[in-house]
């Protein structure tokens, strides 16, 4: 009987070493393998929602799903949409300027949020929606090579989700919009994780915490959505932004969920990590 017990506890701790051992790995399917714009909306949808009028713009390699996020986004599936290539969030963090160009168009809308520059290879996941509350919400982590070199520079890659023509995608309590230059390391830090030490299993040098996009909308009407990311400046480094599926509910109102919900602890734990890793690594960019 000690023997047995013995071997079970020694098993225990073989199988708990092997599971603490294991990194995870995230896995991306784009809209070439087959994931079509539809299919995304509908990964968001997390009842009280219905959607119609889907459209998609950009490169067929830059945007789909995803899975394998715990323990490296905040979050384990849901949609993402890149100015490069969605394969290339794809960990170790072994390139320090991982780049796709795709040599398409950037967005007028895009191209509002960054005064004076122009956007390239834009993303635009757009579709019209009746919400059955007064607002919407749904999470969302926001990730790219330009950190941190690149932070207060013209090359600031821009992303944006804008409900009837506003953009919600903001800093908490404020009317900031996120962006590289203004979560970083020396500002806004508490909402950023650096990832230039590579202790995250992502290509990103840097990413944010997991954040909440809410909206006031018009309950019982159809609103508009637009979800986009474009490279800004030039057209090289990539940034990608992941929201989390099944997210997009209306919140706020009796039996609906809280609008804002505090970050998961899974994301609590990723900002304790990234905060240890505050180096980075310098590197050029190679302009093309």
């Amino acid at each position: 009987m000690r023997k047995l017990l013995i071997t079970i506890i020694i098993t225990l701790f073989i199988t708990m070493g092997i599971a603490g051992g294991a990194q995870a790995v995230l896995i991306t399917s784009d809209i070439t393998s087959g994931v079509t714009a539809t299919d995304m909306v509908n990964t968001l949808l997390g009842g009280g929602i219905s959607v119609s009028s889907v459209v998609y713009t950009g490169g067929n390699n830059a945007s789909g799903q995803f899975s394998g996020g715990t323990g490296i986004i905040g979050f384990e599936n849901g949609i993402l949409l890149t100015s490069g290539s969605a394969a290339n969030v794809i960990g170790p963090n072994n390139s320090t300027s991982q780049t796709t160009n795709n040599g398409l168009a950037g967005n007028a809308t895009l191209n509002g949020l960054v005064p004076g520059y122009t956007t390239y290879d834009a993303s635009i996941l757009s579709f019209n929606f009746v919400p059955t509350g007064n607002f919407v919400q749904f999470s969302y982590v926001f990730s790219s090579e330009e950190y941190n070199e690149w932070v207060g520079s013209a090359f600031n890659d821009v992303f944006g989700f804008f409900v009837n023509g506003v953009n919600y995608a903001l800093i908490p309590g404020t009317v900031t919009p996120v962006a590289i230059n203004n979560v970083n390391l020396g500002l806004n830090s508490a909402y950023y994780i650096n990832n230039t030490d590579a202790h995250l299993n992502t290509q990103m040098d840097g990413l944010t915490v997991v954040l909440s996009m809410v909206a006031p909308v018009n309950a019982g009407v159809t609103n508009s959505m637009m979800l986009g990311i474009a490279d800004s400046g030039d057209r090289i480094l990539d940034s990608a932004v992941f929201i989390k599926a099944g997210s997009f509910t209306p919140c706020g109102s009796p039996g609906q969920p809280t609008c804002g919900a505090v970050p998961e602890p899974s994301t609590l734990l990723l900002l304790g990590s990234g905060l240890l890793g505050f180096g980075f690594f310098a590197r050029k960019r190679m302009k093309g």
